[in-house]
């Protein structure tokens, strides 16, 4: 017998273009114009690894390289009378630039194209032009274009004078002050590079950062001498040291008397050469530095320019950190556009943000995070903010911006509000829509072996184009694995792949849904949980760390971190380790929550188990929790479940036991009826559970302010309301038990038309994936889809004799039996079955621990948790029963002196549901069995449970008769383990 095959296919080969540049491509795949393979083939890891010996150098290697030719400049420019310059080669992007063909930098009669000529041109441009005009200004400064100009030159001759030339980078530490500008339009004039760096990023961060860029010289402040940049081995240069401002106060020497320049030419940038070096994050847990030419920058200017400034001036304002990827289009499309630059003070409270906006504005445009979008609206209103500027960019990653920019919408003209994605990878360049892709960019939806996907699939968005950096610095094979050639462009190009997924649209359009990584946007940084996890295991005391990104209700995304201790470790805590991780990380890495706990849930292969991680907690919710674990069973008075499941003739359930707020067990047994095990992953049909769930994604609507609960529909006017004429129903009737399935039916076709999105699509988008319920399914059991095996679901129902119900039989029985009109039945009774119709949309079909997770936000909404799905209000509301059936809005709810319980029963056919949850003590249990007799079942375990001591049986009039109710008390508990 000869050895299994474990290793990789030899699947693809190392190719190059003309400009030297490697990447991958499939053996099997006709090469991309322009690229010829280098030689070597094999798996991806071997292909990858020969490139990362080989490829030393990421920048354009023209077969010109070496050569000088003259290049033509208008008359006063600065490098008018400059000397020979470098030839910077044949375009890569089909454009101009070769070798005896027209100038790239646009002197008199050039036919360059304009997006590519670098910055530094183009500002002079408009210091001739325009030398009064403001070009920045901030708190207690203004510049103009021409005096920009000159503070530029002057920092050119002084880091020329320092040795800076071309291949050389300067890190640039300033804040939001009156050198940013000057210092590094003086660096690209020296021919040099900027790395952006933030004043707030701590030390160990900054020196990091210089160091993976390679910078040799560094301009900050006198104020950061002390931060320990001493550990910074290059030369530091200080705006506010006396001797550099007597320097460029000094008058200027006689020319004879001059220094003489050092011999680097004193031509414009070459449009190939690096301008910036940004930092993206990557799986590898630290920050990789990137490398972006004067060709890209410019062409995502000059895109922004016609965009975004538009003709009624006023530039922007830029009030974001100043090394972040949204901010750079803010810092200098303006200035390309002729128009101004306004840097709010370091030490604005963003409390005043609306305020100082309104005083500085109006504007062409602003860049806004979600959370600054928000926080604009809640200040000022959105008729206020719209007057602020005349385009709204918001920058939210390929995902919906949020509620704020939703009402935001409502104030402005159609292309006035444009959610960005972009990249640094990309040259910041964005796609708006994301249709229609910025500057010359093009986007391609691919699927995994880099073909093109057909209308309505889904695919990986890649971008291509000019403003396609060149590459991870020193990263040469992870520059290869992103970077890879383009066959549906010009000959030798690239595109970026950005792990974005979109689904193609007939219209050729890029609908975003996600990510195939776990890359979030946090306060307009791109950012990586796992450099967040990176520094956690850097702490002594960590065993064990996970940082996973969860989305607030306002579109803001934060970190939250869970963590294991090391056996031994004593007194470690959540404070502690948040100062830990603000010694090493910037703040919009520091985890927003963090909790410690006994260990991480993990899958059946040993993965850590994301999906089961308790969600955030505030003070009230985040002590250390048991999560549930495999190996473990529940012991229902001593018997096991299968046992329970034959006593009540039940052919198959699955039970999630609740504790304190957290779910620590999921047990399962019996069979599905058509000879599989029931496991905790199996699907139940909910029945009048759909409506529970339904009603948390319509009260998110609400909170988001595209609903009104209390407004009157268009529909029949209720007879029933009571004293006095008929009225129309309100949404919350609609949610309440009034209507029963004619209510549910309205309810979905209100909300499709809303939104305009089909109603599983939307409550996947709303409380599905929000929560992490990848096994449950509006409309039928979950598909087998996207790679996943997906669960069997118990389709087959049962009577109470636990006899197979066929489909015809099952029809034939719900149309017997008393319909549901969703208002539930008391626990612990026999159900009426639900009519066996097609349940449609509507019908969900979930699990034990799904239906616990839903149970669980509710109680954390009504606790005010941070990033719960509804505000403590709403969710109030839809836990304040009514006094003539205690219902809610789409629960049945019980107030019990100190708690109250709240939860839902269904019983479609031949099935039973049930889910319930004390909003105190966080104790609860929820039960899915595929039999009629299920009730019973239900009412077994929870009397075994309390003779455990964690149950206690409560009677109540109401109804439908005797509630039971989940309370905490002393005992043993019901874990064991086997």
């Amino acid at each position: 017998m000869s050895e299994q095959q474990t290793a990789d296919p030899a699947d693809r080969r190392v190719v190059l273009n003309g400009e030297g540049q490697h990447s991958i491509w499939w053996i099997d795949r006709e090469l991309p114009a322009g690229w010829h393979a280098e030689g070597t083939t094999g798996p991806r890891e071997r292909c990858l690894a020969h490139i990362q010996e080989v490829w030393t150098d990421l920048r354009p290697r023209s077969p010109h390289a070496g050569a000088e030719r003259p290049r033509p400049a208008a008359a006063g420019e600065p490098w008018a009378s400059g000397g020979p310059a470098v030839a910077g080669g044949p375009s890569a992007f089909g454009g101009p630039g070769a070798a005896g063909g027209p100038s790239a930098f646009g002197g008199p009669g050039a036919a360059a194209a304009p997006d590519a000529e670098p910055l530094p041109v183009r500002l002079a441009r408009w210091a001739r032009r325009e030398p009064g005009a403001v070009a920045v200004e901030g708190d207690g400064f203004a510049l103009t274009f021409g005096e920009l100009d000159a503070a530029s030159d002057r920092w050119a001759r002084l880091l020329r004078s320092r040795g800076v030339g071309r291949g050389a980078l300067v890190g640039v530490l300033l804040g939001r002050g009156a050198d940013l500008h000057a210092v590094t339009l003086g660096a690209w004039k020296a021919r040099a590079g900027c790395v952006p760096l933030d004043p707030d990023f701590p030390a160990a961060r900054l020196r990091l950062l210089l160091a993976d860029a390679g910078a040799r010289v560094l301009v900050t402040e006198l104020a950061h001498a002390a931060d320990g940049l001493c550990g910074f081995d290059g030369t530091v240069l200080y705006v506010d040291d006396p001797e550099v401002t007597g320097a460029f106060a000094a008058p200027p020497a006689d020319a004879a008397a001059e220094p003489p320049e050092p011999p680097e030419p004193q031509g414009p940038p070459d449009p190939d050469d690096v301008a910036l070096v940004a930092h993206a994050p990557t799986v590898a847990g630290r920050p990789y530095p990137v490398a972006v030419t004067h060709r890209g920058l410019a062409d995502h200017v000059a895109w922004a320019g016609r965009e975004l400034t538009g003709a009624r001036g006023g530039g922007t304002a830029v009030f974001c950190s100043v090394a972040s990827e949204m901010t750079a289009t803010g810092l200098w499309a303006p200035l390309a556009a002729g128009q101004r630059v306004v840097l709010a003070p370091r030490a604005l409270d963003l409390a005043q943000l609306g305020e100082w906006l309104a005083a500085a504005g109006p504007f062409a445009f602003l860049h806004l995070t979600p959370s600054h979008l928000d926080l604009l609206v809640r200040q000022s209103g959105p008729a206020v903010v719209a007057a602020l500027a005349g385009t709204f960019v918001v920058a939210s990653g390929g995902s919906t911006p949020g509620p704020a920019a939703a009402r935001l919408a409502e104030f402005l003209g159609r292309g006035r509000l444009l959610p960005a994605y972009g990249s640094v990878e990309t040259s910041y360049g964005s796609c708006p829509d994301p249709v229609r892709p910025a500057a010359d960019s093009r986007i391609r939806v691919l699927d995994g072996d880099g073909r093109q996907v057909p209308p309505g699939e889904v695919g990986e968005l890649y971008v291509a184009g000019p403003g396609v950096a060149l590459g991870y610095v020193g990263r040469a094979a992870l520059t290869a694995e992103r970077f890879l050639p383009d066959p549906y462009g010009p000959p030798g190009t690239r595109m970026f792949r950005t792990g974005q997924l979109v689904r193609r649209t007939a219209a050729g359009e890029a609908e975003p849904l996600g990510r195939t990584d776990r890359q979030v946007w946090i306060g307009g940084h791109r950012a990586d949980p796992a450099e967040a996890e990176e520094a956690l295991y850097d702490h002594p005391c960590v065993d064990e760390a996970v940082v996973v990104g969860v989305r607030a209700a306002s579109g803001d995304v934060r970190l939250a971190a869970y963590v294991v201790p090391r056996p031994g470790a004593q007194g470690l805590d959540a404070a502690e380790l948040a100062a830990h991780c603000r010694r090493l990380l910037p703040d919009h890495l520091v985890p927003a929550s963090l909790a410690l706990l006994a260990e991480l849930p993990r899958a059946a292969d040993g993965r850590v188990d994301l999906a089961a991680l308790p969600r955030p907690g505030g003070p009230l919710l985040d002590a250390p929790r048991r999560a549930a674990r495999s190996g473990r069973h529940v012991a229902f008075g001593g018997r096991p479940l299968a046992e329970l499941l034959a006593d009540c003739r039940v052919p198959g359930a699955s039970v999630a036991v609740l504790d304190a707020g957290g779910l620590v067990a999921v047990e399962a047994a019996g069979h599905d009826g058509e000879g599989r095990p029931v496991t905790p992953r199996t699907a139940f049909p909910a029945g009048g559970l759909s409506r529970h769930v339904t009603a948390l994604g319509v009260l998110r609507l609400a909170d988001e302010g595209l609903l009104d609960l209390d407004a009157a529909l268009n529909a029949p006017p209720d007879a029933a309301a009571g004293r006095g004429a008929a009225r129309r129903p309100t949404l919350a009737d609609l949610l309440g038990n009034r209507f029963g399935q004619a209510g549910a039916d309205l309810l979905l076709a209100l909300l499709e038309e809303v939104t305009g999105e089909p109603f599983g699509l939307l409550m996947r988008r709303l409380v599905l994936g929000p929560l992490g319920l990848d096994d449950s399914c509006f409309g039928g059991p979950p598909p087998r889809s996207g790679g996943r095996t997906g669960a069997p679901a118990a389709r087959i129902g049962h009577d109470e004799a636990g006899r197979p119900l066929p489909p015809a039989s099952a029809a034939a029985a719900g149309t017997q039996a008393e319909p549901d009109t969703g208002a539930g039945t008391a626990p612990g009774t026999e159900p009426a079955t639900e009519p066996a119709t097609d349940p449609g949309a509507s019908e969900l079909w979930t699990t034990a621990s799904d239906l616990a997770k839903v149970a669980l936000e509710v109680r954390r909404s009504a606790h005010g948790v941070p990033l719960a799905l509804l505000t403590p209000d709403t969710a109030a509301r839809m836990l304040t029963p009514s006094p003539d059936d205690l219902y809610g809005l789409g629960t049945m709810v019980d107030v019990l002196g100190s708690d109250t319980e709240f939860g839902h029963e269904g019983a479609p056919a031949g099935h039973y549901a049930v889910s319930t949850l004390r909003l105190r003590t966080g104790n609860g249990l929820v039960v899915l069995a595929n039999g009629r007799a299920g009730g019973l079942l239900r009412r077994e375990i929870a009397l075994r449970l309390r003779a455990g001591g964690r149950l206690t049986e409560r009677s109540r009039p109401s109804g439908d008769g005797k509630l039971w109710f989940l309370e905490e008390a002393q005992g043993t508990g019901w874990l064991t383990g086997t």
